[in-house]
């Protein structure tokens, strides 16, 4: 292991000036939308990943700012109000440590233990697009940049990584390759009384912002979910089945699969909750052998995780456990790797109401079938610009 006085200007670090918008704050930017609410949020992630038995270690951070606000207000039956939603991001290693993927490839671990991983800064959108309500905001129609790994198997505890789980099984998707895809597009949903269904495309191979000459081409990657989301028993309660499909591009063959899904959270409190998904896809693999370490790793992958919201009566506090399992692609079979199990765990602390610090540890089987040990710790200072705003 290595000397812990590394560890100290990275936890000063993480305390003083860190924070963030968990990527579900999406949903959260969405909902307020459609109750005509303008919506503004934005932060700081730092977030540090230390390896035990390899020795290796990450850190990085992201830099968000995500917002819904109301164009056009109308409450009509058949064409209700229009919305404009962004979520603009940036993110980068922090200091001079090297990028989540490589501390997975040191440490044999089949994914990777958190969903910011550049090797390069990286700015750009991952949403930017426009909302059209129908049907008394029963039917929602959107354009743009949507990012549909955050409209798909939504749930409070997952696609989430500023404050509870990293590990990239849970906070992304290790298998599906539409997770992957934030081009031009578009998504339309509708909802019925306790049911919805939803489906729409995107540019998977967009290279800049803006991409419409990619999109012209037409490598899309496709989605479509059917779910039952009973909204009188409160909370996040909702199982779905989503099905995608993502069309060959110059990198990597095209990808079929589905994911099964669910949450729900119990009593009126929402004291407890459980959640978990069980996803499967084919192809996705590197088109030559220049291309094979860019392909998704994992054909198959599963978690089960369990919510206690707030802990000793802390109203801010959650503790989280989820186990995890993941099936290697041929590919990485052929490099050594079967099937890796693990778990993670992690206190969120609410300091107050706008900062909040979450210490974490994951237990990963890795290639040589040992137990390494990964430790984490983040923090989240949000400004919430909200409250200046008023409904429509």
């Amino acid at each position: 292991m290595r000397p812990s006085v590394r560890l100290w200007p990275i936890l000063l670090f993480a305390l003083v000036c860190s924070g963030a918008v968990e990527a579900n704050q999406l949903a959260r930017a969405l909902e307020a939308g459609n109750k005509g609410v303008q919506f503004l949020e934005g932060g700081l992630t730092g977030l540090y990943q230390s390896a035990l038995e390899a020795s290796e270690d990450t850190g990085n951070y992201e830099i968000d700012l995500i917002g819904s606000i109301v164009l056009r207000q109308a409450d009509g039956e058949t064409v209700g109000s229009t919305d404009f939603v962004f979520w603009a991001f940036h993110v980068d290693n922090l200091g001079n440590l090297q990028s989540t993927g490589k501390l997975a490839q040191k440490a044999g671990l089949l994914w990777d233990t958190n969903d910011i991983n550049v090797d390069n800064s990286v700015t750009q959108f991952g949403v930017f697009g426009l909302r059209q309500f129908f049907l008394n905001d029963r039917l929602d129609l959107g354009i743009g940049k949507l990012f549909p790994g955050m409209i798909h198997t939504e749930s409070a505890y997952t696609a989430n990584n500023s404050e509870t789980y990293t590990t990239k099984i849970i906070s992304a998707s290790a298998v599906g390759g539409y997770f992957e895809a934030i081009g031009l597009g578009a998504n339309l949903k509708y909802w019925g009384n306790s049911w919805f269904v939803q489906g729409g495309f995107s540019d998977a191979k967009a290279e800049s912002e803006f991409d419409f000459s990619s999109l012209a081409d037409g490598v899309l990657a496709w989605t479509a979910e059917a779910g039952w989301a009973p909204r009188q028993l409160g909370g996040d309660t909702a199982v779905s089945l989503l099905a995608f499909r993502v069309d060959q591009t110059p990198t990597l063959d095209k990808q079929t699969g589905w994911a099964l899904a669910g949450t729900h959270d119990f009593g009126e409190s929402r004291r407890y909750g459980i959640f978990g998904r069980y996803t499967r896809a084919s192809g996705g693999e590197g088109r030559g052998q220049e291309n094979a370490d860019a392909a998704l790793p994992l054909k198959s992958a599963a978690y089960l995780g369990f919510a206690f919201n707030r802990p000793l009566g802390r109203v801010n506090d959650q503790l989280g456990l989820a186990a995890l399992y993941g099936q290697p692609t041929e590919y990485r079979e052929s490099q050594g790797f079967s099937s890796q199990y693990g778990v993670e765990a992690f206190w969120k602390i609410g300091i107050s109401r706008i900062f909040r610090i979450t210490p974490s540890l994951q237990l990963l089987r890795n290639r040589e079938d040992e137990v390494e040990y990964v430790i984490g710790i983040r923090a989240k200072i949000a400004a919430d610009f909200a409250q200046y705003f008023k409904r429509r």
